[in-house]
């Protein structure tokens, strides 16, 4: 791949990222990017700060977070109306889930490790950020009541510990219509990293749109399987870094993205669903 120019998947603190809106604005500029979009997991909170920034375009965009066969599979949709009545409404619901979601795990963790874990602190932790487990595990981290994020998801907050609650706020067709209802474009972010690609036949059947095929956690056979996937199936190809702003992640600005050539090919692909305002 030629010179990464655009990065299409980026969390702030309105998610489960470090840096605020405004930083990330800084740090694309500064990394050279001409285009980025903010992905945060069901969340559009930071999008009118990027809107604003005049250094790097914009587009509009969002990860949400949906279920398959007990599986997270993320769906990210990009040049979505983020003023949809619908869209902002799902989110609101979903953030109440995810509160009370979080909420029942630290009941059990706490039931079952006597580390007294206060949702109020927690709640004053995450401020206007997202309640999902890699906030709490940071928190639980910054408390010492871990040592480490890692250990923390090992033993607490992994999918396979005894204090997992699972997601089930929408299945992926439920996901990719809303994103279409909201004039966007739906790709599944990371396919390898989810272990999801098995269910690309099935979202084509669903209006996926597209596939993220560079991205950090995919090996370079990962990515040629996801190029295929979508020659097969004739989807768009999209690709960023799942920049979250921890230090000495992977995930890191110009870890991947698109060059040149396939920017011009993703803005090509878009055409606006149901919605006209983009």
């Amino acid at each position: 791949m030629q010179r990464i120019v655009a990065d299409l998947h980026i969390h702030s603190t309105f998610s489960d990222g470090l840096d605020t809106p405004e930083s990330i604005c800084d740090a694309v500029a500064e990394n050279g990017l001409k285009l980025f979009s903010l992905t945060d997991h069901d969340s559009v909170k930071g999008h009118e700060v990027c809107r604003k920034y005049g250094g790097v375009s914009f587009i509009s965009g969002i990860e949400l977070t949906a279920t398959a066969d007990g599986r997270e599979t993320h769906i990210l949709g990009y040049f979505v109306d983020t003023e949809l009545p619908e869209l902002l409404e799902t989110l609101e619901n979903i953030a109440v889930r995810r509160k009370e979601r979080l909420f029942d795990i630290i009941g059990k963790v706490n039931k079952a490790s006597g580390m007294g874990i206060d949702r109020d602190e927690i709640g004053q932790y995450i401020g206007e950020g997202s309640y999902n487990r890699l906030n709490l595990a940071r928190f639980m981290a910054g408390k010492g009541l871990v040592p480490s994020l890692e250990y923390c998801f090992t033993h607490f907050l992994g999918d396979r510990s005894n204090y997992y609650e699972a997601v089930n706020y929408f299945s992926p067709s439920e996901a990719i219509a809303l994103i279409h209802k909201a004039g966007g474009t739906a790709f599944l972010a990371h396919p390898y990293a989810n272990s999801t690609a098995d269910l690309i036949p099935e979202l084509v059947e669903q209006g996926l749109d597209g596939i993220e095929a560079f991205h950090p956690s995919h090996s370079p056979g990962e990515v040629r399987r996801c190029l295929d996937w979508a020659g097969r199936f004739r989807l768009a190809v999209s690709g960023g870094s799942d920049y979250h702003g921890i230090e000495g992640s992977r995930r890191k600005l110009l870890s991947a993205g698109l060059d040149g050539e396939r920017l011009v090919d993703f803005l090509a692909f878009h055409k606006p669903k149901d919605c006209a305002k983009v």
